[in-house]
């Protein structure tokens, strides 16, 4: 496949997965099915696509890293998995420094986040939807193209939920705008320029470690039940998708 097709289905992809944050407000099936089940259900589909798709990338990726790098290409080598440790704890710190203490309403304890705050979280979504939009122009299987951006648009949904339920106006009129142009300007960096492999492999890991935590996050939140029987259904599903296909 010529290299002007593959980039008219990344561009493709770029742009329906631009649309989620625009319309995912109005899809009916939001409101008609109870939110435990679908984001449950989009939670299992972007683990299982950490597991099977994105870690063994990483692995690849740091076990051929070049000796120029020294004692750091050693490490990575006999340890694949800490740059994704590092985006893990990233998120985490960033989750943490964007909230307020709570703010006591009766008998209610609210967590809010105002000013700089929200745009921290913002810019950290934004570069977190620039790194995926960098990521698709540079894949050439469409195969594996598809799964990705299948497994990209459930996260999504999930990440749209959370941002309404913490930023609420805000994101509505603004931050979803961020975060639609973002991908866009990942995938035109990715058109133009070529980035390390070095680079996109902890690329990759700062991505997985953002999903990993956005997903324990919200199935493990006391906010809102979740569903353990949606979740396995969806893991179960996604890892025969990735197997065979």
């Amino acid at each position: 496949m010529n290299e002007n097709t593959l980039l008219g289905y990344s561009l493709a992809s770029v742009l329906f997965l631009s649309l989620i944050h625009v319309v995912a407000d109005l899809l009916r099936w939001k409101r008609q099915v109870p939110r435990k089940y679908w984001l449950s259900f989009a939670d299992g589909i972007s683990i299982s696509y950490v597991f099977l798709g994105l870690l063994p990338k990483i692995v690849d990726g740091t076990t051929a890293f070049p000796d120029t790098l020294g004692h750091a290409a050693d490490m990575l080598k006999h340890s694949p998995f800490l740059p994704l440790l590092v985006g893990l704890v990233a998120f985490y710190g960033m989750e943490r420094l964007v909230e307020k203490p709570a703010v006591s309403h009766g008998s209610q304890a609210v967590q809010e986040t105002t000013g700089l705050r929200v745009w921290i979280h913002l810019a950290s979504y934004a570069f977190y939807k620039a790194i995926i939009g960098y990521l698709i122009v540079r894949m050439d299987n469409p195969v594996s193209m598809v799964i990705f951006v299948i497994s990209m648009a459930v996260h999504f949904l999930v990440v749209d939920y959370r941002m309404m339920e913490i930023h609420k106006g805000i994101y509505q009129s603004i931050g979803r705008w961020v975060l639609t142009v973002a991908i866009f300007v990942g995938w035109i960096i990715g058109a133009t320029t070529v980035i390390s492999p070095v680079l996109v492999t902890l690329l990759l890991s700062f991505l997985a470690g953002g999903i990993v935590l956005v997903v324990l996050e919200e199935e493990f939140s006391r906010d809102h039940p979740s569903s353990f029987p949606a979740f396995v259904t969806a893991v179960a599903f996604y890892t025969i998708v990735q197997i065979f296909i």
